[in-house]
């Protein structure tokens, strides 16, 4: 498996997958960048990670670049590597949509190919930088590595469509979709009773442009301006190019000491963290690649029990279905309405929570775990 975009095994969906292939029966190596204080190689729950530096890109294109550039010389002689020592299958993590030429090599080989799509490529690379000509090259890479595979892995339906669109045999795509594992789910609603004049709100994730995070100050001043809200506190658990300047945002909000960054934390303590929360939200923004993206943070909300706020992003509405509350798209005072109103509502707010568990249990990784394998049996 290669990996540029994560470190491992923080990276949910690649740890899920190799942790399955390796119970099915598959000597599964894992080749992602290295971390603070991570061992260059060991072996984590059957799983090999090797590791590599990786120079982290500040936000910029240039510096994103530079990122890349050296990833790709990593994962290439790395994965090479892995190859001659005899690795019968390649399975490619995207974004990017850049290392299918290591496929190519592998297909020559005779070995197989997968091609796990977690991401829209050209849509996220929009999303950050705006229209370019750069876009043209990331649609075609992306054409490139769908064509290439000898199986397709994607998060959801739609996905799975454009996969379909842009050529792929129905028979090499797979719905392996983001989930909790059973044993992590809440087993009852808890929650705080009454009406919640200092709502505690949790978000997971990425802080990054297209994860909506900047509106957090602009949300919390309209809870406490228009709500009455003033108390409400908000955890942050993740990192990102956007946690600087939404800390240099909420201290010139007057509100620097009603938000909590953890930064990123072992995934064993996650849901001990969303049980601490009375409210979950997902500001992301709605766009063409949130509208066709699964974000992990919601099957892990629903997993906890947790009633949570989001924009009607079309993905987001399929995974949780009733049980979330949504705002129209682009709306922050609708969205801060929606909190304040699940704040004073306790009866809504468990009953959000016991929609979330019954929902989550349709959504556990084992579900995925079953077309994961089959899949890896078609090779």
């Amino acid at each position: 498996m290669l990996l540029e975009n994560e470190r491992y095994p923080q990276d949910t969906r690649v740890r899920h997958e190799a942790e399955s292939l390796v119970a099915a029966g598959h000597r599964v190596t894992v080749i992602a960048p290295r971390g603070q204080e991570q061992a260059r190689v060991e072996t984590i729950d059957g799983v090999i990670a090797r590791r590599y530096r990786l120079p982290v890109a500040s936000g910029g294109l240039r510096e994103l670049l530079i990122e890349y550039a050296v990833a790709h010389v990593q994962l290439f002689a790395r994965g090479l590597r892995e190859l001659f020592a005899g690795a019968t299958v390649v399975h490619l993590h995207n974004p990017p949509d850049t290392l299918f030429p290591l496929g190519l090599v592998a297909r020559a080989l005779g070995r197989r190919v997968v091609f796990d799509h977690h991401d829209l490529a050209p849509e996220l690379f929009r999303q950050k930088f705006g229209p370019s000509r750069l876009e043209a090259v990331l649609s075609a890479a992306e054409l490139a590595s769908l064509r290439s595979a000898d199986a397709v892995i994607v998060t959801n339906h739609s996905a799975r469509e454009r996969a379909l669109a842009r050529g792929v045999s129905p028979a090499r795509v797979a719905v392996v979709r983001n989930g909790p594992r059973a044993a992590t789910l809440s087993h009852s609603v808890d929650q705080r009773p009454g009406a919640l004049r200092d709502p505690r709100l949790l978000f997971v994730g990425e802080l990054e442009p297209q994860d909506g995070v900047m509106a957090f100050p602009r949300i919390l001043s309209l809870l406490r301006d228009e709500h009455g809200l003033g108390e409400a506190r908000l955890t942050v658990i993740g990192d990102g190019s956007c946690r600087a300047p939404l800390e240099r945002a909420l201290a010139a909000a007057g509100l620097a000491d009603r938000v909590r960054f953890t930064g990123w934390v072992a995934h064993r303590l996650v849901p001990g963290l969303l049980a601490e929360g009375d409210i979950c939200v997902d500001p992301a923004i709605c766009d063409e690649k949130n509208h066709r993206s699964t974000a992990t943070k919601t099957a892990e909300y629903l997993g906890a029990g947790r009633p949570a706020v989001s924009y009607d992003v079309v993905e987001t509405r399929r995974t949780a279905e009733d049980a979330a509350a949504y705002a129209p798209c682009h709306d922050e005072r609708g969205f801060a309405a929606l909190i304040a109103e699940l704040a004073g509502d306790p009866e809504r707010r468990r009953d959000l929570g016991e929609r979330a568990l019954a929902r989550a249990s349709e959504l556990v990784w084992e579900h995925s775990e079953t077309a994961l394998v089959s899949s890896y049996a078609r090779l």
